[in-house]
Parts: C-alpha cells; sequence; structure tokens
C-alpha cells in the first residue's frame, strides 16, 4: 500500500499549490478509499478550495494516505512525500495546506514546512503541540464546530494559542453550530478555507492584481 496524489485542479498559469489532507482514524491498517466518509469530506471541501481558487491561480492536489490510521504518525510520512512531489513539479510556487480531522492534526505537525494552513475539525494531540511550529507566512485559520463530539474544539484552541505565543496571525472560527462532519454550515466552513487560501497565498493573482 502506498500514498496516492491526485489533481483536483491544475491551473492554466499557477500562482500557488495547495494540498488537501484527509481524516482517518486512530489505529487502522485498513487501505483508504473513497468510501471512507473522512475521505469524501474532505474530497468535497477540496472541491471548494478549487472553486474559490480557480480566478486566483490555485492548484489543488489531494492526498490518500497508504492506510486509514495514524499509527504512530504514519501520515506525516505520507504529507511529507506528497508535498516533496509538489516542490518538485514547481519549486517557485508556495504551498498551502488544509487537513480535516486526523489530516489537521497532519498539517498542524508540518505548518513550518509550508507558507500557510487551514485546519478543519483538527485532532489535536496535547503531545503535538511542542513540534507545532507557524507556517512560513504566519498566517493561519483554525475551524471548529461548537458542537463536535469526535475532535474537542479545546485541542484546536490550544494549537492557536501555541502558534500565537510563536508570533503567528492565527483566526479561529469555533463558534458555529456544527458537528464534526462540518455539514450543517458547509457553506460556511467552505468559504472561510477557500478565502483564506486565496488571501494568505504570496502567489495568488488577487494579491499581484489587487
Amino acid at each position: 500500500m502506498t500514498p496516492r496524489l491526485f489533481t483536483v485542479r491544475a491551473a492554466a498559469d499557477p500562482r500557488a499549490q495547495v494540498l488537501v489532507l484527509h481524516g482517518g482514524q486512530q489505529h487502522s491498517t485498513d487501505p483508504t478509499s473513497w468510501r471512507q466518509l473522512s475521505v469524501l469530506r474532505s474530497r468535497v471541501f477540496a472541491s471548494a478550495i478549487a472553486r474559490a481558487g480557480a480566478p486566483h491561480g490555485l492548484s489543488v492536489y489531494f492526498l490518500r494516505y497508504a492506510v486509514r490510521g495514524w499509527n504512530d504518525a504514519a501520515p506525516l510520512a505520507d504529507a511529507t512525500w506528497a508535498l516533496d512531489r509538489l516542490r518538485e513539479q514547481r519549486p517557485d510556487l508556495p504551498i498551502g495546506l488544509f487537513g480535516y480531522s486526523m489530516g489537521g492534526r497532519t498539517a498542524l505537525r508540518l505548518a513550518g514546512e509550508v507558507d500557510t494552513l487551514v485546519t478543519a475539525a483538527a485532532w489535536v494531540d496535547r503531545a503535538d503541540l511542542p513540534s507545532i511550529r507557524p507556517p512560513r507566512g504566519g498566517r493561519v485559520l483554525l475551524l471548529h464546530g461548537a458542537r463536535d463530539e469526535v475532535t474537542a474544539p479545546e485541542g484546536t484552541l490550544a494549537a492557536a494559542e501555541r502558534l500565537r505565543r510563536q508570533g503567528a496571525d492565527v483566526s479561529v472560527r469555533a463558534d458555529l453550530d456544527d458537528t464534526h462532519g462540518l455539514v450543517r454550515q458547509a457553506r460556511t466552513w467552505h468559504r472561510l478555507a477557500g478565502e483564506h487560501l486565496v488571501e494568505s497565498l504570496p502567489g495568488s493573482a488577487r494579491e499581484r492584481h489587487p
């Protein structure tokens, strides 16, 4: 089993790249598939980000991990491989990360290697906090439903505090009435994620042509 990188949208004149990371389980060696809810939910986010970024030169990619579980940080290796692939194909372009649930945990751990970051319903383990570094561009958006009973909003707030102490410009939305699936307020979540990535990636067309 190996990770797979999919193109959601390849911009004709790319100004930046976004990598989307899906959720999973704490322990599982089952292979990932499109039938898994966390993969499907993340793929919907990826499509929404691609639509938002279409006028602004964003290319969007989706990583499917080799296996479904965190399993002592297995997704970190898969995501690092995917980031290396993006850098190899366009080393001149900035990169943004979006992570949902377990993908949010992965994205937070890799934030220092990219230019901006968005997480949604992130699974944050307290043991991860010392390893979290701000993205190069300094801007972060953390999203969490107020009624999430799978991953605690308090973890997102702790990650926000950790990043702020290191000088990051962190925005948090954890006040909306939604559960872990983030479907009740889906349009709002999609809009917030897309706007942040377009506005904070330094190569975006909006920044070049205000």
